[in-house]
């Protein structure tokens, strides 16, 4: 499968439609900044403002989906379990994979949420800790951090620069040497944000992705979102767009304001999805610009069935179905109540024939189904981001038997503390949750399915990821308190893939914070190993077939003895899709931060990946198919750069495609 950066220049026709071997003397368009999205199905566009289509930010990409199209360990006797200890106390939430350096070998990025607020770099060849950045230890004035969900979600750009926003600013790193794996972490730059950014003096980042157009989006606790370009200069960021949940937000009262525990979700097309406490939201980014398109109530419990949720509502990062431009459109998440449900909200239009789910539900639901994995319980809850592939979710069980309630207090450090012995208690089998299910939509029909619910493997507290290509949902579990990598069947939901991490210890400084913290003391001397409990973290599909778990004061990585990509024919047959649809773009009025042109630009490459791997395999139709495809469209993009019809080269590359 090729990569964003080994995409060449394609030398596109102006005219005639001979085979792309022949265009030597063409014009070339130049494609080099574009990428090239992974060759399978249900696969989003890919966004260029990324490093890279593995795994470069929080739940993968724009689309949040959690879902990926590369192996994983698909064989528990042939895979193995690597550990390695990070420095301080903390828990790496998310890892991100920068682009291949010039030897083919990546680095692996992470916040550490903890007290150090430290940034970790990873050889991923290796798995060793190439450096650790702990900002009170290397700058003469560190900011302040604040203890909590902030710093928690993170990208790496098209420029293999890591951008972490905690607190009131966003910090740029990167290599200290301009392109050696090896160097330690530079600081970049960092921009402090005006006032006017957050909601009031207490407020502070939540979450962040980055959108299509290269801009950088971040949604505040207290509701507000606001983006910045990526290139900004700290001494003259300008005016900031801001937008707010909450009316009057610097004066109303706490209790009335909508709060954020998750991260956003952005599609091509300039939305911007951010869900509160009370409701699903939609924002349009324009390039200049933020505005409100909807805003969707949910359902939600008035008390917190689990003291494992991080805020009020739910707990979920929305993710986003549908991949084609003829797909239909949602946004996902679980709800707040009780027994959970699962809620599909049209992210575009509503249909105009459909009909409210039920009375008084607001129209824009679409789905709206309960998950008790199986069971028939009356109470379930999750508080990790739902897992998407195709019209496919997957939902997980977080909802502790028993759990230890710590004494109420409004500070963050108490907070901080109850999240964190809930989650400790994970490990314990008396105490941990069991179940995971899967629901599908179904677009002929318009309706929600349970497709199958497992209610016996644990998966406690992790973020749940899921591989195309080796057909398996993989969550860090427990089995009688050993931590390990679940792998269940994608389609049946039966168990396939069980490895065990190491025994959970790891050095634990007694005279850390940890142990400080209210009841954490309490709940380690009843679970000492539990350096492998994924204490919220996700579970990361990585390259190479490994699968990269945070831990609580570490990082666990899955390695198989091999890893089977998807074949040739299933990527050659997923580039023609990706290159029909692209070319359905092109020619669309829906609003979209891809012009015309670049949609044509982006079936290009798809076209040229697609040729490559057929001719590779053999596929010789479909590589013939592909050839006169882009010649196509190269005369396409020249008919419409010199403002001429281009519809019938389109039509033209499409038939070429069609006919297979």
């Amino acid at each position: 499968m090729l990569s964003r950066r080994t995409v060449p220049l394609v030398l596109l026709l102006a005219a005639l439609g001979c085979s792309s071997s022949n265009s030597s003397s063409a014009p070339a368009i130049d494609t080099s900044e574009l990428c090239t999205t992974p060759l399978a199905p249900n696969e989003p566009l890919c966004s260029t403002a990324f490093g890279d289509t593995v795994w470069a930010g929080s739940h993968r990409a724009s689309y949040a989906q959690g879902s990926s199209a590369l192996p994983g360990p698909a064989d528990s006797q042939t895979s193995k379990s690597e550990h390695l200890v990070l420095e301080g106390a903390g828990i790496p939430v998310i890892a991100s994979f920068s682009r291949p350096y010039e030897d083919g070998g990546r680095a692996v990025w992470s916040t550490i949420l903890g007290a150090d607020s430290a940034i970790v770099k990873i050889d991923h060849e290796t798995f060793e800790i190439i450096d650790t950045y702990v900002p009170g230890d290397r700058e003469e004035d560190p900011p302040e951090f604040e203890l909590g969900l902030s710093g928690a979600y993170a990208a790496i750009d098209a420029q293999n620069r890591f951008i972490a926003g905690r607190t009131n600013f966003v910090s740029f790193f990167g290599d200290s040497v301009e392109g050696d794996r090896s160097s330690n972490i530079e600081l970049k730059k960092r921009i402090f944000l005006p006032p006017e950014a957050f909601c009031n003096d207490d407020d502070v980042i939540a979450g962040m992705s980055l959108t299509y157009d290269g801009h950088l989006a971040f949604a505040t606790e207290l509701g507000n979102l606001f983006v910045i370009p990526a290139d900004v200069d700290p001494d003259d960021l300008g005016e900031v767009p801001v937008v707010s949940t909450n009316e009057n937000c610097a004066t109303a009262d706490a209790a009335d304001l909508e709060i954020v525990s998750n991260s956003i979700a952005v599609d091509e097309a300039g939305g911007i999805y951010l869900l509160t406490s009370d409701a699903m939201y939609r924002f349009n980014w324009d390039g200049s610009t933020l505005s409100m398109v909807w805003r969707a109530a949910y359902d939600s419990a008035e008390d917190v069935p689990s003291p494992i949720r991080l805020g009020p509502g739910s707990g979920s990062t929305p993710s986003l179905m549908g991949t084609k431009a003829d797909d239909d459109h949602f946004v996902v998440i679980t709800d707040g109540r009780a027994l959970m449900n699962l809620v599909l909200f049209w992210r575009d239009e509503v249909p105009d024939d459909w009909e409210a789910i039920a009375p008084g539900k607001d129209r824009r639901i679409a789905c709206e189904i309960p998950v008790d994995f199986g069971t028939g319980a009356t109470e379930a809850i999750s508080e990790q981001s739902v897992a998407v592939r195709g019209y496919a979710a997957i939902v997980v069980n977080d909802l502790l038997t028993n759990p230890t309630i710590n004494p109420p207090s409004m500070s963050p450090l108490a907070a901080a503390a109850q999240n964190l012995v809930s989650a400790l208690e994970g490990g314990i089998p008396e105490k941990a949750p069991f179940g995971l299910e899967r629901i599908d939509w179904d677009a002929e029909t318009r309706t929600c399915s349970t497709v199958w619910a497992n209610p016996e493997i644990s998966v406690p507290n992790g973020i749940p990821s899921i591989s195309e290509a080796s057909g398996l949902v993989y969550g860090a579990g427990q089995r009688d308190g050993q931590w390990g990598l679940e792998g269940l069947d994608f389609a049946t939901g039966e168990s396939r893939v069980w490895v065990e991490a190491g025994p959970g210890t790891c050095p634990m400084d007694s005279g850390g914070l940890l142990p400080l913290l209210p009841g954490v003391g309490d709940v380690l001397e009843q679970v000492p190993d539990s350096c492998e409990n994924s204490v919220y973290a996700a579970t990361t599909v990585g390259p190479d077939g490994m699968v990269y778990q945070g831990t609580l004061n570490g990082m666990t990585r899955y390695v198989p003895d091999t890893a089977q990509a998807l074949s040739a024919a299933a990527q050659a047959e997923a580039g023609v899709d990706q290159a029909l649809d692209l070319l359905t773009r092109s020619e669309s009025d829906a609003p979209s931060n891809i012009s015309e042109r670049d949609y044509l630009r982006r079936a290009a490459v798809q076209l040229v990946a697609t040729e490559a791997v057929a001719v590779d395999a053999g596929l010789d139709d479909i590589a013939t198919a592909a050839a006169t495809a882009l010649a196509s469209v190269g005369a396409a993009i020249t008919a419409l750069d010199a403002g001429q019809p281009y519809d019938t080269y389109v039509q033209d590359a499409r038939d070429a495609l069609s006919a297979l």
